[in-house]
């Protein structure tokens, strides 16, 4: 099945990959992570963005790692070698065709300083995906993004699949009970929901606040009382537990004490969540849930999320 996701769900559509700042400058490079996908972003000697399969067209090793400036990038296992716009620029010993040596190009993007990135080159350009959270950031929120910059980044390993995970954060049904402390208010008649095909958009305009589900498995929030973006990243870690990645954006104007203080409050946020994406991971197991009962309105992310995934999955 998660073959499967990869490349049904995984390979078509957006991702959030980290700070366009790090590919800025001719020479440099980033590896990440398209749900199992391993992907390089590189800015060649010419200046061009550029996404890459991560892989050797010799025997499949993973070539790059982290992120950095090269001149070329080497597969550590038998010491291939490519130059940033993905031609092959030595194999040692032997000799290949420059079309076969070729790393696959794939789809990248930025909007503002975050960086995104497909495997599908003919995916729908991400400005027009992205439109309606954009208008959201800017109407809403009150956010700038091109005066935010990148503050710290937080990894939790979740023990639940990732769809699991993605869902516990789409939907504000629970907050009430779980969250009432910590985003009191949250979930009322006022919080708005509204669907944009494969994106989802969520607001609550007192608190300056929007988020969104970019299907399959990037989340966006932004709360203007605290000039903050939170770019989050669900990974699959094989069936059972995931890699979240949070990226914390704050508008350049806001000091390290406060954008400190505001990352404690989401992380807060995050720990009380945490636990129920374990649990219900347990409960799926048991075998005793053969399919759950949503909530229409409260719970229209997941609704939207689980028909996406069905028509991808049920694709010929």
């Amino acid at each position: 099945m998660l073959g499967r996701e990869r490349s049904r769900v995984f390979a078509p559509h957006w991702h959030y990959v980290g700070s366009a700042a790090d590919v800025a400058e001719p020479g440099t490079y980033m590896a990440a992570d398209l749900g199992g996908l391993p992907i390089v972003v590189t800015r060649d000697a010419g200046g061009v963005l550029r996404c890459l399969a991560n892989v050797c067209r010799h025997r499949g090793h993973v070539i790059a790692q982290g992120c950095g400036r090269r001149k070329t990038l080497q597969c550590r296992y038998h010491g291939w070698t490519y130059l940033l716009d993905g031609s092959l620029h030595a194999a040692p010993g032997a000799e290949v065709d420059p079309a076969d040596g070729q790393l696959p190009e794939l789809a990248a993007a930025a909007v503002g300083p975050l960086l995104f990135a497909c495997a599908d080159t003919s995916v729908e350009p991400l400005e027009s995906v992205l439109a309606p959270f954009v208008s959201l950031l800017q109407n809403v929120s009150g956010v700038e993004l091109d005066r935010y910059e990148r503050r710290r980044s937080v990894l939790h390993e979740i023990e639940a699949n990732w769809k699991i995970v993605a869902e516990n954060f789409m939907e504000c049904y629970h907050c009430p009970l779980v969250h009432g402390d910590t985003l009191p208010g949250y979930g009322d008649e006022e919080y708005i929901i509204e669907e944009h095909g494969t994106l989802v958009t969520h607001r609550l305009d007192r608190d300056l606040f929007s988020w969104a589900n970019l299907f399959p498995n990037t989340q966006l929030s932004a709360y203007g009382r605290h000039k903050v973006v939170i770019a989050r990243q669900l990974v699959p870690d094989g069936t059972g537990r995931t890699h979240a990645t949070l990226d914390y954006w704050f508008d350049r104007d806001v000091d390290d004490d406060a954008a400190t203080e505001c990352i404690d409050w989401f992380e807060t946020v995050v720990a009380e969540d945490v636990p129920l994406c374990n649990s219900v991971q347990v409960g799926c197991e048991s075998g005793f849930l053969p399919r759950g009962l949503l909530h229409p309105e409260q719970e229209r992310g997941p609704v939207q999320f689980e028909e996406l995934l069905v028509a991808a999955l049920a694709e010929a």
